[in-house]
């Protein structure tokens, strides 16, 4: 099934499929080994096609149904944009502190002497060419335990295909590395084999809804970690570290550990995901059987063309049983010194991180109550300019840990969730997300998530403490914030 170039065949005849040429992909690999032989170098070949929209979740249920490799998946529902990736191009892993900046290196060094090719002009402005995907380890000096494996300190992945969607435009992305001694005529067959099995399947399914899994037979098994006693005696104890000075806020955050009798739905748990919470970033990305997934209130950062974005988000309320509770609730939030100081400790701390890498910087004049499902928390939008030659790795490096999730000042708060927190957080609070060519991308902190594996999952909460804390209120909260992940698995707690 070759396809040709022209806006034609793609409007009409073959409106479901990707549009290829097998001769033009051929010649592009070839292109990249001659270019291989010459540089003495792996050369990057990433070429974006148009391509109908179609639902993303169907699309990951099809990467799966087809057994292409590991998938990723990035949406928000209230942008309209998502990424569903499949299988390995190839990966950057890195280790230690510096994992961003590693990263960022060979992400410069992959893009040298890439071919990168856009077959229209009609395709998603932000993410068509080469796009990877992936996360970093909230905190690398941690001791890391097996519940973490196949989750480096730093991991972003180039997909062998993407498929990538936003208002009105959709498109495929094929990413392949080649070096001098490739067998190029294989590897476009094999590629034009992946792209037949893909275009049929979803034609075969192109009208038909996500279907809804079975009914559940067997109820949620939870147990928390830590017994939420003593999670509480830490609670008490930061209290009592910040009244003696030691710092002035600390998130502490807690695991619970859920099980079931049969394996969890990946796939269902995304679609009640979003469903549920359409601000929030629901991702999900796959190592091996694992999965780390969830459904975040919180960007890190984004930046288009040269504009930075993020976000302050800290503070929290329940939201309430009636229209007049839940005004009053919002209200309340509002008010509270408590929630009011938390909040400020991440604004200044984002604002003082944006000015070295940006002309100027933007804050809102208050923060706004950004509502969700089951919860409620103070936003503040932050805006800047970013410098030229600056990326959105960079602002990572300066920005993660926010005190929203690691505490101020952020040493001694980050040594006390070391010393006194007993979780292997991995990648819960870090850094996921994407990042493309030209600086595009954008990455939120990997809050309401969990890492689900088969019939077991284990989900993460955190609550900032600061000096009037309560014990069993910020107990409360954490259960609020882990509702999030147990209604997606579809259990309650």
């Amino acid at each position: 099934m070759d396809i040709t170039f022209t806006d034609n065949a793609y409007n009409t005849k073959h409106a479901g499929s990707p549009l290829y040429d097998r001769d033009h992909l051929l010649t592009t690999f070839q292109q990249a080994r001659e270019r291989a032989s010459q540089l003495e170098r792996q050369i990057l070949v990433s070429i974006t096609l148009p391509m109908a929209t179609h639902d993303p979740q169907v699309v990951f249920r099809m990467f799966q149904h087809l057994d292409m490799g590991d998938r990723f998946f990035w949406a928000r529902a209230t942008d309209k944009r998502a990424l569903v990736g499949v299988g390995e191009a190839t990966v950057i892993e890195t280790t230690g502190p510096e994992r961003v900046t590693t990263a960022a290196t060979a992400w410069r060094e992959l893009r040298q002497h890439a071919i990168i090719e856009k077959i229209s002009s009609d395709l998603p402005p932000y993410t068509s060419g080469p796009v990877l995907l992936g996360g970093f380890m909230f905190d690398t000096l941690t001791p890391h335990t097996d519940l973490w494996e196949g989750f480096p300190d730093g991991l972003l992945i180039l997909p062998h295909l993407l498929f990538h969607v936003d208002e009105d435009k959709a498109a495929l992305t094929i990413n392949a590395l080649i070096d001098a001694d490739d067998a190029v005529e294989q590897r476009t067959e094999q590629v034009v084999e992946r792209l037949q099995h893909l275009a049929q399947a979803l034609q075969n399914r192109i009208d038909q809804p996500v279907e809804e899994a079975a009914q559940r037979s067997s109820e949620l098994r939870t147990q928390d970690m830590l017994p939420a006693e003593r999670w509480k005696e830490q609670v008490a104890q930061a209290v009592k570290k910040i009244r003696a000075g030691a710092f002035e806020k600390v998130v502490l955050a807690r695991g619970v550990q859920v099980a079931q009798e049969e394996e969890f739905d990946v796939d269902g748990t995304l679609r009640r995901l979003s469903q549920s919470y359409p601000s929030a970033y629901v991702f999900a990305i796959q190592r091996g059987t694992r999965y780390f997934m969830g459904a975040t209130p919180e960007r890190l950062v984004c930046s288009e063309d040269g504009e930075i974005q993020t976000m302050a988000l800290a503070g929290s309320a329940p939201r309430g049983t009636s229209e007049e509770e839940d005004r009053r609730f919002g209200e309340e939030l509002l008010k509270s010194e408590k929630n009011q100081g938390e909040h400020n400790f991440v604004v200044t701390t984002i604002r003082d991180a944006l000015s070295s890498l940006c002309s100027r910087v933007w804050v809102a004049d208050a923060p706004r109550l950004l509502k969700l499902k089951n919860i409620q928390h103070l936003e503040t939008p932050i805006m800047g300019n970013l410098k030229p030659g600056h990326s959105i790795l960079e602002a990572i490096e300066d920005l993660h840990p926010t005190p929203a999730v690691g505490g101020y000042p952020r040493l001694p708060a980050l040594d006390a969730i070391r010393e006194d927190e007993q979780l292997d957080r991995g990648w819960y609070a870090g850094p996921i997300g994407w990042i493309g060519t030209g600086g595009n991308g954008e990455f939120a902190v990997a809050l309401r998530s969990g890492l689900v594996d088969g019939r077991q999952a284990t989900l993460f909460a955190g609550c900032g403490i600061v000096a009037d804390s309560d014990p069993e209120s910020e107990y409360q909260e954490s259960c609020l914030k882990l509702q999030v992940m147990l209604r997606g698995l579809g259990g309650e707690m």
